[in-house]
């Protein structure tokens, strides 16, 4: 008896087959669901899954040191080289006779969804260009919480979810290519719910301002539990310039209610500063 091989015939069983294969693995992971307490452990797409945790690496001492900073405006505003908070950590460095070289690598109007492209490409502080971190060797980078650039084109969960996944993506690229420096998360000074914004074009009713703190406060919030989830260490600056439970205005700009006042821009330096230096996050 001749058997005649039909290709076309073939590969509609296998068609068929493949499907009922599928259709009954599907059908036993929703009984596994429904029935039992066996965890189902789902593949999540390798860009969405969890950084685990941080393990800093341990810095040797050296005469200089290389920090780079990444945030919004509100770190900006620190200017290119950091200014006073430049001045505060190297006076007491230069007890040591050691230096920190500070690169300020904040953008204005840029949320978290722009630090990728904040360490891969140059960047221009006032007239200073500064060549791609990941091409840099440094020592300690300190991440701010860009809360005061929240993620507002989504719903409150879904832009938390992002801000979520974009430190996740951001710790593994810094961890895998920078292995030897140390990151350190920091929170910046918290607006004022009954001042937010309310000399610019977009103060508009007490509402309206109070929804607008609020929601940079959830995204600070969130981007200081992150850290403390990660095993991160930051500094939480937004806890320490809170007076009776909003924002202390001294540290805020009057002529926006939003930005740091030279007073919390001196704030926000002095706490950087001890933090790292009191922690020896840079050895002494």
């Amino acid at each position: 008896m001749t058997c005649i091989f039909n290709k076309k015939v073939f590969y509609t069983y296998l068609k068929i087959g493949t499907a009922i294969v599928t259709t009954g693995f599907i059908l036993l992971l929703a009984y596994l669901r429904a029935h039992t307490n066996i965890p189902i452990v789902e593949i999540m797409p390798k860009s969405e899954q969890p950084f685990r945790r941080y393990s800093p690496p341990k810095i040797a001492s050296k005469p200089e040191y290389k920090l780079v900073l990444l945030g919004d405006s509100m770190t900006a505003a620190l200017g290119p080289h950091g200014g006073i908070f430049n001045e505060t950590l190297n006076n007491l460095y230069e007890k040591n006779n050691t230096f920190v070289d500070i690169y300020n690598y904040a953008r204005a109007s840029t949320s978290v969804l722009s630090l990728e492209e904040a360490i891969s490409t140059q960047t221009k502080a006032y007239d200073f260009i500064f060549e791609p971190l990941l091409s840099r060797d440094v020592d300690l980078i300190l991440i701010e919480s860009f809360g005061y650039n929240p993620l507002s084109q989504y719903t409150r969960e879904q832009g938390l979810h992002r801000q979520t996944m974009e430190l996740n993506k951001i710790m593994k690229i810094l961890t895998n290519s920078r292995p030897n420096a140390a990151i350190v998360f920091f929170a910046t000074i918290a607006p004022s719910k009954s001042n937010y914004s309310r000399t610019t074009q977009f103060g508009k009713s007490s509402a309206e301002r109070m929804d607008q703190a609020q929601e940079r406060i959830v995204f600070i919030q969130n981007h200081i539990n992150y850290a403390n989830k990660h095993g991160i260490s930051v500094i939480n600056i937004f806890e320490k310039s809170l007076k009776n439970g909003d924002g202390n205005l001294e540290y805020i700009n009057p002529d926006d209610f939003i930005h740091p006042s030279a007073v919390g821009i001196n704030f926000i330096s002095d706490e950087l500063s001890r933090y790292i230096y009191d922690n020896e996050i840079l050895p002494h």
